[in-house]
């Protein structure tokens, strides 16, 4: 029988990857979260932000290194299972499952902004639609959704733009002093900047893509650390605007709503809530709905789990089950009424925990594919590789308790409990499946593509 990941289509080009990359950032963190963070540690906001992308920076750049080496389809997964376990690949991926709660988080935010404009809207009935509409948008293509994303990502940028634009002049710099950037004291500026992550991360998940790219050698890396970067700057100076032009007390715990009335002309205003805030959560929902899928479709070919469930489209190349999967999962948060906060603690929290197994996956890439790691267009000297993954999982760990700390005693049972299943499951599974072999658990297929042209480690 075929492989079903054989009918994914290699149709994303370097435009496609920065534009879903940017589109996943750029969400819920800026536009939900930056107002509680601001309620965290005030003016501190700011520099919040910047560690928050330096830090994100050491986190994605094992996976941007994974990425280069070998690109595949579902990266997390597979680097998980064949550079350490297919048990530990597979416990990473039923995690990483309980994450992707926060595709209801994108759709509630969209509708909180949708009804800064319209009073009267009901919150629950839109975020259900947009859920939606990006769940039939990705069901159609990959190439369908990353046109779309482009389109809403130009809009985007130029909508942030605005609001920087408008707002840098009306900064009171006066505010940026030690007792308004630190009201909270050490511990609530480092538990802003770990919530933030939730803002600055996720041009990571472009490996998940891989198979479905026509150069993922380079343009993993490429995308990976520019858009972080590039990102990370764009957010810190919101921030400064976001947190000086109003007093605090009136900006915490609030999305940014009331600071762009403030700045902007009438015109501008309606622009930046359309273009600026409910487009960034719809392109963080898409891109999301778009990559989240491959981990499972690979479980599924690995005997995991049913290979139905990993049936792709012949018509449109998406794996359409799996899709239904996702769009269940992203209305249980909007059916229950979570809110934004427990939804952002609980999903990035889970998987700052979760991703320490990819993290570590990296260290093993030049000691089981020396070859294909001394031709990689991107790669680091192995101690310098290994050193940067134990600063990342160092800051996971620090920056996961940080935000499951704050979750009630009732999800954290849930989450532990939760996460023992997992754990039972995966053993009982990993007894009775039916495991491929040895050597088709491995990169096989990447292995027989002509590699890149050799170049020196960092």
């Amino acid at each position: 029988m075929a492989s079903q990941e054989a009918k994914l289509k290699k149709v994303l080009g370097l435009g496609d990857t920065l534009g879903i990359a940017v589109g996943q950032i750029i969400g819920a963190g800026i536009m939900s979260l930056t107002g509680v963070a601001i309620g965290m540690t005030g003016t501190g906001v700011v520099m919040a932000f910047v560690l928050s992308s330096i830090f994100t920076l050491f986190k994605v750049m094992p996976t941007a290194v994974m990425g280069a080496t070998i690109p595949t389809t579902g990266g997390f997964y597979r680097y998980s299972s064949r550079l350490l376990s297919p048990k530990l690949g597979f416990f990473w991926l039923l995690l990483f499952l309980v994450t992707n709660l926060t595709v209801a988080l994108y759709a509630l935010s969209f509708a909180d902004y949708l009804q800064s404009l319209f009073p009267t809207v009901p919150i629950k009935p839109v975020a259900f639609i947009m859920l939606t509409v990006f769940y039939v948008t990705n069901l159609v293509g990959v190439k369908v959704a990353a046109i779309a994303e482009k389109i809403m990502v130009v809009i985007l940028v130029l909508s942030l733009g605005l609001f920087i634009a408008w707002g840098v002049p009306e900064v009171n710099y006066s505010v940026f002093n030690t007792r308004e950037m630190f009201p909270g004291g050490i511990s609530g500026f480092l538990s802003a900047v770990a919530l933030l992550s939730f803002a600055t991360g996720g041009a990571q998940y472009v490996a998940e893509l891989g198979g479905e790219m026509k150069n993922p050698g380079r343009d993993i890396p490429l995308t990976i650390i520019t858009t972080t970067i590039g990102v990370g700057i764009l957010y810190a100076l919101m921030a400064a605007v976001a947190s000086s032009v109003l007093p605090v007390a009136e900006v915490a715990n609030k999305p940014l709503t009331d600071v762009a009335r403030t700045i902007l002309p009438g015109p501008l205003f309606i622009f930046f809530i359309i273009g600026g805030a409910m487009f960034a959560l719809a392109t963080t929902l898409n891109a999301q709905l778009s990559w989240a899928t491959k981990g499972i479709l690979i479980a599924c070919e690995d005997g995991w789990l049913p290979k139905k469930l990993g049936t792709v489209s012949s018509k449109f190349g998406t794996p359409f089950w799996i899709l239904t999967l996702f769009y269940l999962i992203g209305i249980i948060p909007i059916v229950t009424g979570l809110s934004l906060k427990s939804i952002a603690s609980l999903g990035s929290g889970i998987g700052f925990f979760a991703n320490l197994i990819p993290l570590v996956a990296a260290t093993q890439m030049p000691k089981k594919y020396p070859e294909l790691y001394n031709k990689s267009k991107f790669k680091f000297k192995p101690k310098t590789l290994n050193l940067i993954v134990v600063i990342a999982v160092i800051l996971s760990l620090v920056q996961g308790y940080l935000l499951l700390k704050n979750l009630t005693a009732g999800l954290l049972v849930g989450v532990f409990i939760y996460i023992v299943c997992a754990a039972i499951y995966v053993m009982i599974a990993g007894k009775n499946q039916k495991m491929k072999t040895k050597e088709s658990l491995g990169f096989s297929a990447e292995q027989e593509q002509e590699p890149p042209a050799n170049v020196k480690a960092l």
